[in-house]
Formats: C-alpha cells, structure tokens, sequence
C-alpha cells in the first residue's frame, strides 16, 4: 500500500465518523500517519519498492518469460478458482509487481534487472 492509498483510506474511515468527533477523528488520523512513517520508515520502503519494482511491465519481457510467468499465474488463479481468461489476460497486462500475490516475482524481477545491467554495460562499452 503507497502512502497516497493509506492516506486515501484513512480519508475514507472520517467520512465515516459523526460530525462531533470527525475533528478528533481526523487529529488521530494525521497522528497514526506521522507516528507510521517514523516507527516504520515507510517511506523509504516505499521507494525502494516502487523503484526496484515497477519498470518491468509484463508486455515488455521476453516471451519466454512471458510464457513461464503466465503458466504459473494460471496455476495460481486455478487454485484460488478465479482462472478466467480475463483474469489471466488482466494479470498479463499488469506490471511484474502486481502479481506478487500471485506468484514469486523475485526471480523474474532479478532477472530484468541483470539483463539491464547487461545492456547498460554493452552501451557503456560502445561508447568508449
């Protein structure tokens, strides 16, 4: 969950709060918000996570490893009996880290970014 959705749902909870208390409401709400950041660090975990993550969009693999990743998110949506093709075709759609619930994207994600660093030496390399 990014910070703008954890905000977004905590927004949510005061709209819920009677009139009287939202003023209250909303003074824990930026507190739990404060004291999360600091106990937790969660925006640094957030940015490592979106920036390891989130350039790898499905569609921009190589189809070998389109294909291994698809098999293994049917498997995962058959076992959860959500197996539809537009399940499978939204999960193909998505980016690598939307699907960390379904499968192991560790692997994949590892393998993305040593082809990148592969790439960023060959170019280094021709520009010398």
């Amino acid at each position: 969950m990014t910070k703008r959705e954890l905000i977004q749902f905590m927004n949510e909870l005061v709209e819920l709060a009677s009139e009287e208390n939202k003023s209250r409401v909303i003074l824990v709400k930026e507190k739990f918000i404060n004291d999360f950041e600091r106990s937790y660090e969660y925006e640094k975990e957030v940015q490592t996570e979106i920036t390891e993550l989130s350039p790898y969009y499905m569609a921009a693999m190589p189809d070998l490893i389109q294909e291994e990743i698809k098999a293994k998110v049917i498997a995962a949506l058959s076992e959860y009996g959500e197996c539809t093709p537009e399940n499978v075709e939204r999960a193909m759609n998505s980016k690598i880290y939307d699907l960390d619930d379904l499968i192991n994207i560790k692997e994949y994600v590892s393998r993305m970014e040593e082809e990148q660093r592969k790439k960023a030496e060959q170019k280094r390399g021709k520009g010398r």
